[in-house]
This record gives C-alpha cells, sequence and structure tokens, in this order.
C-alpha cells in the first residue's frame, strides 16, 4: 500500500471512531474519575478490561437517564433513540406513548442501557461510534445541544497520519476546494423507484458547508433525510457515503464527473438497500444542477410516472426520456444458494 492509499485508508476509517473531544470528555468526567478513584483504579482507560467499562457504562446510564426524566424531549424527539428502537421498547413494555415510557424510567428500579460497557470497550479499542451513541454520551456531558456537531467533529487526525506526505496533503485539501469551487448547490436527483415499478423518483439533493467549513450532503428517499458522513473528489470520481438520520440505513453516490468545472448533469450509481425486500440494490442516477437553492419547504420529493404528460422541453421531461431509452435501471442482488441452484438461473 501506497504511502498516498495508507493516508486515504486513515482518513476513512477515523471518520467513525470516537471523537477526541468525545473522549477526553470522559477521561475527565468527575463522575467516572470518583467511581474509578474508590475502586482504587488508574485513570488509564487504553489498559481497561470490559469489567471496568461495564462499570463506567452503568454510571453514564444512570446520569443519562436523570437527565432524560427532566429533558423529555431527548426521547421525544429521537436523539438518543431512534424511532424504531423507540416502538419497539413501548410494545415490548406495554406502552402506549414516550411518556409512558419515560415515567417508567422514574419508577422502575432496572438501569436502562443506554449504552454498554461492551461498546465503550469498542470506543478504546478503534471500534465505529454510532452518532446516537455520540449524542448519549454528550448528554452525559452535559454538552449543549447546539454545540453537538462542533464535539462530533472534532477529530484530531494528526496522530494517525505521521507518515503521510505533505504532497498526499495538498492533494486532498486540493479536492476539497475542487468541491467547494465546483459542486456546491441544490441538485435534483433522479432515479428509477426501488421496487422497478415504472415511476422515476425525483428527489432533492444539496451540497454546502456546514457552520464550522465542513462539506456535506443532504437529501430525502422514502421520505427520510439522509445526511453524508463522507464526501470527497478523487481521480474524477465524486463519493458521497449518506446516513439515514432516523433509521441505521446508508446509501452510498458515486458520481463520474473526470475534470468537469461547471456541472450541470452528472450520471453516476447509488446503492441500497430496498425498502420493501432489504436485498441490496444498485440504481443508476441522474443529478441535475437548480438556479435556485431550495428552501426547507421545498426539500420534499416527488414521483414522475413513465406514462405522465410532460412538455417537452422541460427537465423532467428530457431526464424521464433518457431513463426509458437507458434501461434497465436497476440491478437487484438475489438471495444466497448453492452452486446447482446457481446452474438453473
Amino acid at each position: 500500500m501506497t504511502v498516498e492509499s495508507q493516508s486515504d485508508f486513515l482518513l476513512l476509517f477515523i471518520q467513525f471512531m470516537l471523537p477526541a473531544r468525545i473522549k477526553d470528555g470522559l477521561e475527565q468526567s468527575k463522575i467516572i474519575g470518583d467511581y474509578l478513584s474508590s475502586l482504587g483504579i488508574e485513570n488509564n482507560w487504553d489498559k481497561f478490561n470490559r469489567t471496568v467499562f461495564d462499570g463506567i457504562a452503568r454510571r453514564i446510564n444512570r446520569a443519562v437517564t436523570a437527565k432524560v426524566i427532566s429533558d423529555p424531549k431527548l426521547v421525544h424527539n429521537y436523539i438518543i433513540l431512534g424511532e424504531d428502537q423507540l416502538q419497539s421498547l413501548l410494545f415490548e413494555r406495554n406502552l402506549n406513548d414516550p411518556e409512558a415510557l419515560i415515567k417508567s424510567f422514574e419508577s422502575n428500579s432496572r438501569l436502562f442501557n443506554w449504552v454498554s460497557g461492551k461498546t465503550l470497550h469498542s470506543y478504546w479499542n478503534n471500534g465505529k461510534a454510532k452518532d446516537r451513541k455520540l449524542n448519549v454520551l454528550l448528554a452525559f456531558l452535559g454538552v449543549k445541544i447546539s454545540e453537538w456537531d462542533e464535539w462530533k467533529s472534532a477529530n484530531d487526525t494528526s496522530t494517525y497520519l505521521k507518515g503521510s506526505s505533505s504532497k498526499n496533503q495538498s492533494r486532498k485539501n486540493n479536492n476539497r476546494e475542487l468541491i467547494r469551487k465546483y459542486f456546491l448547490g441544490s441538485y435534483y436527483l433522479y432515479y428509477q423507484k426501488s421496487d422497478n415499478s415504472p415511476a422515476l423518483v425525483k428527489a432533492p439533493f444539496t451540497i454546502a458547508v456546514d457552520g464550522h467549513g465542513n462539506i456535506f450532503s443532504e437529501t430525502v428517499t422514502e421520505g427520510h433525510l439522509y445526511r453524508s458522513n463522507l464526501i470527497e473528489l478523487r481521480d474524477g470520481i465524486l463519493y458521497i457515503h449518506c446516513e439515514n438520520l432516523v433509521f441505521d440505513e446508508k446509501e452510498n453516490h458515486i458520481f463520474n464527473v473526470g475534470n468537469e468545472t461547471n456541472p450541470e448533469v452528472l450520471f453516476g450509481i447509488s446503492n441500497t438497500i430496498s425498502v420493501k425486500s432489504k436485498m441490496a440494490i444498485g440504481i443508476r442516477n441522474v443529478l441535475v444542477r437548480q438556479k435556485k437553492n431550495f428552501s426547507k419547504e421545498s426539500f420534499t420529493e416527488k414521483e414522475i410516472l413513465f406514462d405522465q404528460k410532460l412538455k417537452d422541453d422541460s427537465e423532467e421531461a428530457i431526464v424521464l426520456n433518457y431513463f426509458l431509452k437507458q434501461k434497465p435501471n436497476l440491478i437487484i442482488s438475489d438471495h444466497c444458494c448453492t452452486l446447482e441452484v446457481l446452474k438453473i438461473k
């Protein structure tokens, strides 16, 4: 592996690690520090075993439950619990609504497991950190919600990139600047519906810069908001990796952009899991830049039927005609099978 490719891998790898600022906050927590002192344990988290992390998790869970009782929106707004996880809890505990769940926390002596010792142990061994678990830890640390994005993005990558060449760093910075210069804006993402029905989805798609200067992308699929956790330009290919902000689902977009400096129409492929069949699926994408940026109200998707009557010179008609000529627009995976079954397929 070259220095450049090794550095690329490390940059992608640390996207998912526990941010250094959150890690430091936990290691310096008075609640946890007092617990470790009571056991006579040296504050060296890299040497802790699972038993020690289990004890730390119990302190975190007790404090977070108290915060939920005093600030129910942490649950109501799916901040530290996903919607599907919340609904499962209500069903399992035979409760009618989130308020009943929060009241059960007050009366139930059994500690709710917001984060496990196993998960914490993995974080100190370079494990992947999920967004809602980070929210749990930030709630424990008492960080204002308005500052959470800043804490999550505060990864110090220098430790991991000491072997990287200055040439490689310059290339990466240059690629980010190319995205800023040429690709920021509002687009419509067109693709055929994943159930193979004769309809296109027309979804809003933005590439923008957040308040901290980070480049990000957002889109909507099946009414759910997806936001990028990584966006990069490499060798004429624009890679955008998105996560569902409600459910644990992902979408990965790859666009061929070459050396284009005035992109109006971008072609690519996305891969995801189909909603109904839960099968891996590859989808042809067309991304069309818009002259006017979206407002919050206009950031919605729509469907265009294959037999819908459209003005011949409209954007929708032009894109629809392209998809009608380009079939197939979907590649859907199959279930596992034996070689004998494969012979028949």
